[in-house]
């Protein structure tokens, strides 16, 4: 296939300027003001990709690209390959003619082939040096991600300037870079490319790299409700405490939220875990209710709050399929004479749009919202949270069920929207010992008509400065070094009832 044609390639200003801030969340609207740095031809008819627009944006600390794949796929579950070919210096010099780019250093592979002897593409993202003989690398290396993590049409992308890898130029430390975008079928064939472009850079600043968060405070006095939901990878809670017990004491929440709890575990191990280890005056203040489904992945809810059990929410089997049970866990809790209903819940992980998988993260949130219209009807509750691991990796559909297309009279979801405390992404999830990215997999969900969401955050312990770390009695690696996913935490108080 031909080249594609370069209708428009935009220089981004540099020195005093301040350039747009791109934050990593799948929306768009940050990338309003940034031209588009090409338009590309449709000229991939019947293809899974067809490259529209690429724009990109610099700052002093990362450089961003949105790209219209001119469908709606999953990048990291793709059954063909995207290449992000990269010129890091702009130098011909330096690198190697990769892909028609000259002086191209490295290709950031988006579902990269399956390695000789698989038989299924493995999926997720791939960081190959140009150079012949190179060492491996690793998507971490350059703080590469991406949002959203569903499938989508556009996607934006960033990477970290600065990193120095073995034999390459620092990555995006000087004033320009090149790129080309490159889609390949299994056997290796071009379906699509755009041409080259390239982009003055904004000036680096290494300093600006440095953690300078803050931990929010807590809402003072009895109206207000700190809820926290975390997935505690296969039972780590109990197998590293130490790091659990000091992010639990630094949020201090009223309500938690856990995910991927085991069947060794029980309601009772749970609730005397958090009353020896967060309440040291000997008050046993914490309740716990337990799923009872989900097989060795279990759901949880803690409260310091008064708790109920939320009986359909115990047990709850897939329709025509009762022998297996989703991964859910319900209870009512007593806030400020109200009831709460709180639902913690993991939906089937893996799988892209249209797999499976994603047919059974759908058919899980339809069976949870015929459970929320049942108790809706009863009228036992006064508002509702729903909050823990999504796993929406394929399509949107399943939080879509339970948000825009909810239908269940007098109740309305909406979706929080946390991000990590330096403000930059949404990211609830990291793991470099994978081939994936970091991404947001974890939602917390809320009433709108009888709560306000107050203070969301997500909490990743290496955004928080030396102070606030100091004085938290927090270490830095406390979050990601015992779970691949993030707290993400929310505050909320009753809406007063209209008279």
């Amino acid at each position: 296939m031909p080249s594609c044609l370069l209708f428009t390639l935009i220089a981004l200003l540099v020195g005093e300027s301040s350039p747009p801030l791109i934050v990593i969340d799948g929306r768009f609207d940050d990338w309003d003001p940034v031209q588009p740095t090409l338009i590309d031809p449709v000229d991939a008819l019947g293809e899974t990709i067809e490259l529209r627009e690429v724009r990109l944006a610099s700052d002093g600390r990362f450089v961003h690209l949105l790209v219209d794949f001119g469908r709606t796929v999953n990048i990291q579950k793709l059954d063909v390959a995207v290449h992000l070919v990269l010129d890091v210096d702009g130098e011909r010099s330096t690198g190697r003619l990769t892909f028609g780019l000259s002086g191209a250093d490295l290709d950031i592979i988006l579902s990269p082939d399956a390695p000789l002897g698989r038989d299924r593409r493995p999926g997720g993202v791939a960081l190959v040096s140009t150079m012949p003989n190179a060492p491996s690398l690793n998507p971490y290396d350059i703080g590469f991600t991406f949002g959203p993590t569903y499938a989508s049409r556009r996607f934006e992308f960033r990477i970290e300037r600065g990193a120095k890898l073995a034999g390459i130029p620092t990555v995006l430390a000087g004033g320009r870079m090149q790129g080309r975008i490159v889609c390949t079928d299994p056997e290796g064939s071009i379906i699509d490319q755009t041409a080259v472009f390239g982009s003055d850079l904004a000036p680096l600043r290494i300093a600006e790299q440095t953690a300078t968060a803050q931990l929010p405070s807590k809402i003072p006095g009895a109206g207000a409700l700190r809820l926290m939901s975390w997935n505690a990878a296969n039972g780590s809670l109990f197998d590293q405490p130490e790091p659990f017990v000091r992010v639990l004491a630094a949020i201090d929440p009223d309500v938690i939220f856990l995910q991927e709890l085991t069947d060794r575990s029980s309601a009772a191990q749970l609730q005397s875990f958090l009353n020896r280890r967060l309440l040291p005056d000997g008050s046993n203040q914490w309740q716990v209710v337990f799923g009872a489904g989900g097989g060795n992945l279990r759901c949880a809810v803690a409260s310091k709050l008064p708790l109920e059990s939320a009986e359909p929410f115990e047990l709850l089997p897939y329709p025509d399929w009762p022998q297996r049970s989703l991964r859910v866990a319900g209870a009512f809790v007593q806030f400020a004479n109200k009831r709460l209903l709180c639902i913690s819940v993991h939906l089937r992980c893996c799988g892209g749009i249209g797999s499976q998988q994603d047919f059974i993260r759908i058919l899980e949130v339809e069976t949870i919202r015929e459970e929320l219209r049942k108790l809706a009807e009863s009228g036992t509750f006064d508002g509702v949270i729903v909050a823990g691991d999504f796993n929406l990796v394929g399509s949107r559909r399943p939080l879509n069920l339970l948000t825009t297309r909810l239908d269940i009279t007098g109740l309305s979801l909406i979706e929080a929207e946390p991000y990590q405390l330096d403000g930059l992404s949404n990211a609830t999830w990291s793991d470099r010992k994978q081939s994936f990215v970091p991404g947001r997999l974890d939602y917390l969900l809320f009433s709108s008509s009888t709560l306000a969401l107050r203070n969301t955050f997500v909490l990743d312990a290496r955004d928080l400065n030396p102070d606030a770390l100091h004085r938290l009695r927090l270490r830095s690696d406390d979050t990601a070094s015992v779970s691949d996913h993030f707290p993400v935490v929310a505050e909320v108080q009753w809406i007063p009832s209209k008279r």
